[in-house]
């Protein structure tokens, strides 16, 4: 993208693609850009009712470098592969040669963001370091993500693919895959798992698969759950749908750990969690247990019937990765939920082709509606695929999800069953 001179123009509202305003200043982004610019003229912008005007800024170089310590200057910014170097990246007020020290560089996804512009003469130097690729790196470079949204309505039976979706819980992008996928086998700690997206902070959320990797559609003796357990001994109060609880209360992040809760941290701990080498992968993952209520009602603990907004969200078609902040656990292990079930291609309908089925009945992490007669019930992704809500006292499987660090790298592979990507 080339800049051009824009003109100065006090009774229009000028949107520009490539500017985006902060609270407390500018803000400039820089794709694949030719470096040694000037903007040479003021350009009006608007925020709301406050007016703010851009000083000139110069990019004077960008540098790149293959070793950390080498620098090439080039007139591009690097869409992937490498990192900003924080430390020697600047911008500086060109009359005092002083770092402005109120001015943040950022870059992701191939732009560089530089907010807190507020001082004329400003210029601005580059550094981009060699980085080895991560998994999620390589994962997106051998994957094409898909445009649009696709049709929740329906239950995805065939290789739909990747998709991108705002990501409310991490921010930026999450990327997911949907349908008869055969390319997100992950081998990790001695057992097999299917990348259920990228998180967006780059890390990386896995479902266990078994001690192999099974093909979509396959109904097989060897388990896809970890433990066969109750969600919650306990049923007779709508409390009892978190994953932790506490009686008479909506929500709690504390309190009495749930059945399912204690068992699959058992699990965690005792194949994951005592092994150095692996629990270094693995990152505090953002698990959503939304106790949200539909529109219309009102929690309560034994009172009348209601149902909770993931049930609303299955019945609209429309699933979301935000989540109340008050419902979100800081997990190392944790169970899938309602909306990933139906981005994945999961509906209230049977589904024995898409990758999460394996003729296993499974629970989520979803709460899904109070009976008002004495039922507290969760989401589960039952045998034959359907994703419904069923009582929390019913017996059904726990499939850990595990969230692997952004930094991790793959050994080897491609993602196909028979070529796991290998967790180094």
């Amino acid at each position: 993208m080339e800049f051009k001179k824009l003109k100065k123009s006090h009774k229009k509202q000028i949107v520009i693609g490539a500017i985006a305003i902060c609270v407390i200043g500018g803000a400039l982004t820089f794709a694949t850009t030719r470096a040694k610019y000037k903007l040479t003229q003021d350009i009006p912008l608007v925020r709301g009712t406050i007016n703010y005007k851009m000083p000139d800024l110069r990019i004077v170089a960008i540098n790149t470098s293959e070793d950390g310590t080498n620098y090439t200057e080039t007139n591009t910014v690097p869409t992937s592969g490498y990192q900003l170097n924080t430390t020697k990246s600047i911008c500086k007020i060109a009359a005092t040669d002083t770092k402005d020290e109120e001015i943040t560089i950022e870059y992701k996804e191939g732009k560089v963001n530089i907010l807190g512009v507020t001082k004329k003469g400003t210029r601005c130097y580059l550094y981009f370091d060699k980085k080895e690729p991560t998994g999620s790196d390589i994962i997106l470079d051998n994957i094409i993500v898909k445009e649009g949204t696709p049709d929740f309505s329906k239950v995805a039976t065939t290789d739909e693919g990747v998709y991108k979706v705002e990501d409310g819980m991490y921010g930026g992008y999450s990327y997911y895959w949907r349908g008869a996928v055969t390319n997100n086998y992950v081998r990790f700690g001695g057992f097999c798992w299917r990348a259920v997206r990228i998180n967006g902070d780059g890390s990386i959320r896995l479902i266990y698969d078994g001690t192999t990797c099974h093909a979509n559609g396959t109904s097989t003796t060897d388990s896809i759950a970890v433990a066969s357990t109750k969600y919650n001994t306990s049923y007779n109060n709508s409390s009892y749908v978190g994953w932790t609880y506490s009686i008479g209360s909506q929500r709690t992040l504390s309190g009495t750990s749930s059945d399912a809760k204690t068992q699959l941290e058992s699990w965690y701990n005792s194949n994951i969690g005592n092994n150095t080498t692996y629990s270094s992968k693995i990152a505090d993952g953002k698990y959503c247990n939304d106790r949200n209520v539909q529109s219309g009602s009102s929690w309560t603990a034994v009172g009348s019937s209601f149902n909770y907004s993931a049930s609303t969200r299955r019945d609209s078609n429309s699933p979301t990765l935000a989540c109340n902040s008050n419902d979100v656990y800081i997990l190392k292990v944790g169970l899938i939920t309602m909306d990933e079930v139906m981005y994945a291609g999961g509906k209230n309908a049977d589904n024995v082709s898409y990758y999460l089925y394996n003729g296993q009945s499974y629970w989520t992490m979803s709460p899904s509606d109070w009976s008002g007669s004495g039922y507290a019930g969760i989401f589960r992704v039952d045998y034959g695929g359907f994703l419904g809500g069923y009582y929390v006292n019913n017996t059904y499987g726990l499939r850990p999800v595990i969230n692997l660090r952004s930094d991790v790298t793959f050994s080897g592979g491609n993602g196909t069953q028979s070529s796991p990507y290998v967790v180094q």
